[in-house]
């Protein structure tokens, strides 16, 4: 038993360090051609996940063990319960029950973080390996930027990357395409999320941490918190990057009432800002182009946003109770848009209005409820140290949902964000900032 409860410890820990790898088995059915929002994968990772939660059950079947399901795992029943329903109204049923399985995946994943992480993980180990991951994603987004193309790592299933390619995000500076910093992962808004989701456990540490960690120890994260940013700085993300460090300045000023945090607060932010000014500095052609007001406004990413928005409320309109099927916007969306180049055939940039267009209002208004319930228990313990830092982090991941799919739809960005979900439900339960 010992043995077995080892091993998915290291899975689970594995999984914490990995999750960003694409490595995964593609299948297309019913001879369309390869779209990524209308194929069939099983991710490495998905083994992983699967390894965990079946050890997890061995657990619990051979010791017993008991626990209970909050007001917020009801609704999170409900929410499934819906999402398995729409797979009647779906046009392509197998591509729904597809999409209903990764659910079910995800949901479990959540439900074993809430329930083992405080008993059987330690946060510092986990903290150290995310962060970890968030700095080799850094090392090859910087390179990737600096020679304007993928390196080649094969067995990271790493993206191709090219100024020439279509489909790739690129930013032009004085009419010249350039790559945005990719890691790797499928797009660089994904690796921004990873990257502010380390900055936040950088952050963390680093103020408990502080008073007792050596000075080389103190200088090493310096190192990692310039490398985080410079490559948070090349995915030349706006509406993401602003968001992550707006909140997680936010969440620092928070803090600063307690004076015991005063220190490391003004350290860790004094070195955030002359990192990111002498980006500026060194980087401000790219960023005087890519932030220019006069090229927002008309710019592809808002174009096809307000394109995607518009055809996720003509969906919800028309089936206002069960929607179109889980995960089957995209199939509907190109069956509407079918002129344009297959690139385009995208899911919706919000998640809520994706979630309505594919599973109705019932299945969103679940789906928050369950947010709602997270949240509020978690919330009373607003004043722990790793509790508000959880309640920032999940606050990032829940507000870029307005305007970016990420987490729910991409590998990489679902297991974040149910990672991240099941530790906030997990924190009020136990003692996790002990570590």
């Amino acid at each position: 038993m010992k043995i077995l409860l080892k091993i998915e410890k290291i899975l689970f820990y594995f999984l914490a360090a990995g999750f960003f790898w694409q490595l995964r088995f593609i299948w297309q059915p019913l001879g369309r051609g390869f779209n990524e929002w209308t194929s069939i994968y099983l991710y490495a990772t998905d083994l992983i996940v699967a390894a965990v939660l079946f050890l997890w059950l061995v657990r619990i079947w051979r010791g017993k063990l008991k626990f209970t399901f909050s007001r917020a795992d009801i609704f999170l029943g409900i929410f499934l319960a819906v999402a398995g329903l729409s797979i009647a109204v779906a046009t392509d049923k197998l591509l729904a029950g597809y999409g209903f399985i990764k659910l079910l995946e995800m949901a479990a994943l959540f439900l074993y973080v809430k329930n083992n992480f405080s008993k059987i993980c330690d946060l510092r180990i986990f903290w150290h390996l995310f962060i970890g991951s968030a700095l080799i994603q850094s090392g090859a987004a910087i390179t990737q930027f600096f020679i304007q193309k993928n390196l080649g790592l094969k067995f990271f299933a790493e993206s191709p990357l090219s100024p020439g390619l279509a489909g790739v995000a690129k930013i032009v500076v004085n009419g010249q395409n350039f790559i945005r910093a990719y890691g790797l992962v499928p797009h660089p808004n994904i690796l921004v999320a990873i990257l502010i989701v380390a900055l936040f456990g950088l952050a963390y540490l680093w103020i408990k941490h502080y008073q007792n960690i050596s000075l080389c120890h103190k200088i090493m994260n310096v190192v990692v918190l310039a490398v985080l940013l410079w490559a948070l700085f090349l995915t030349f993300s706006r509406a993401l990057t602003i968001v992550g460090l707006a909140l997680l300045i936010l969440w620092l000023v928070y803090l600063w009432r307690q004076k015991v945090f005063r220190r490391p607060i003004a350290a860790f932010v004094c070195l955030l800002f002359i990192v990111y000014c002498l980006l500026f500095i060194v980087y401000w052609p790219y960023v005087s182009s890519r932030y220019d007001p006069s090229s927002l406004a008309g710019s592809q990413s808002v174009n096809l946003r307000v394109l995607y928005n518009g055809a996720a409320w003509n969906m919800i309109k028309q089936s206002p109770s069960w929607g179109v099927g889980q995960g089957n916007f995209v199939l509907i969306f190109g069956q509407s848009y079918d002129k344009l180049q297959s690139w385009v055939w995208q899911p919706v940039h919000n998640v809520y209005l994706l979630i309505a267009a594919e599973t109705g209002i019932s299945g969103l208004l679940a789906f928050l409820a369950f947010l709602f319930l997270t949240i509020k228990s978690a919330w009373l313990q607003r004043k722990n140290l790793l509790v508000s830092c959880l309640l920032s982090l999940v606050s990032f991941l829940l507000i870029i949902g307005l305007f970016d799919h990420l987490t729910w739809d991409l590998q990489q960005g679902q297991i974040m964000f149910w990672l991240a979900l099941g530790l906030l439900a997990s924190s009020p339960r136990s003692s996790m900032d002990r570590t």
